[in-house]
């Protein structure tokens, strides 16, 4: 039988080509990303009624109620002169925090399936939940801003600066506090109820509803270290500029958010599956 040639073996319909390695593709974590997000938007509270359109609903009537309930009962804020401008610069802040760290939480089990496809990865599972929530939120706050400015014609100029950090500090208490319990969750059902119990009544300690400098100073010098409380502080300082703030420390809550963010990412990629399959 006549042998067959290198250049024969090449032109065969037969032959098998030498494996390749495989390139990285040019924008996978924005691809991946990208559907994450759709697959979110489509999915999320798919249960309810109202769905995805849940997530603006909420704070909008929380503000609201917020609003009439305490013009009722006082005569004018403990900032300003406009109820529902206080209450905002207090409820969105802590729900960008608490709605950011719930979602990520949750983000494992909830893509357990796809994180054993070889194109995502747990970066990108915490990256779509982190866009999506953050975009909705700030859409929220920018939509209810403009409606209270316009109704109450307050015209408005408020710090961008210190809009900025206060954003910036929930999102990064969010993500670290959402990424350690992401993996925490899993592996303990009863660190997830007490996680529940404990953050339930964290809004009461925050400063959205009171100011929690005119409690007595034992219990000010205690609530000032929560980094929510700072979070809240933050924004409105940004809105009331004679709001003296001396006490937050921005440094200090991105501190906490920088060691649970590396402690959650370590335990993920090192645990996660161990701890899904509990």
């Amino acid at each position: 039988m006549p042998d067959i040639t290198d250049d024969h073996r090449a032109q065969s319909p037969l032959s098998f080509a030498p494996p390749q390695t495989a390139r990285p593709s040019k924008f996978r974590m924005a691809r991946v990303v990208s559907a994450l997000i759709l697959r979110e938007t489509g999915s999320r509270d798919s249960r309810a009624s109202l769905g995805f359109l849940w997530n603006v609903i909420e704070p909008l009537v929380s503000i609201a109620i917020l609003s009439v309930l305490f013009s009722l009962i006082r005569t004018s804020p403990p900032l300003g002169t406009n109820f529902a401008l206080y209450y905002v610069t207090g409820v969105i802040p802590f729900h960008l925090y608490s709605a950011l760290s719930r979602q990520i939480a949750r983000s494992m089990r909830f893509s357990r399936n796809l994180l054993g496809l070889p194109s995502v990865t747990v970066i990108d599972v915490i990256m779509a939940r982190s866009l999506l929530c953050t975009i909705t939120d700030l859409c929220v706050f920018i939509a209810i801003l403009f409606l209270v400015n316009t109704y109450y014609d307050l015209q408005l100029r408020p710090d961008m600066v210190a809009v900025l950090l206060g954003l910036g500090m929930a999102m990064a208490l969010g993500l670290g506090l959402g990424t350690l319990n992401a993996v925490l969750f899993p592996a303990s059902a009863v660190y997830e109820s007490f996680w529940g119990l404990v953050s339930g009544p964290l809004i009461l300690v925050s400063g959205v509803f009171i100011h929690i400098e005119d409690l007595p100073e034992p219990i000010f010098a205690v609530l000032k270290w929560n980094p929510v409380a700072q979070i809240v502080a933050q924004m409105r300082h940004a809105f009331f500029p004679n709001y003296d703030i001396a006490w937050v420390s921005p440094p200090y809550v991105l501190l906490i958010a920088a060691v649970c963010f590396a402690l959650g990412l370590v335990g993920l990629y090192r645990y996660i599956f161990d701890v899904l399959d509990m």
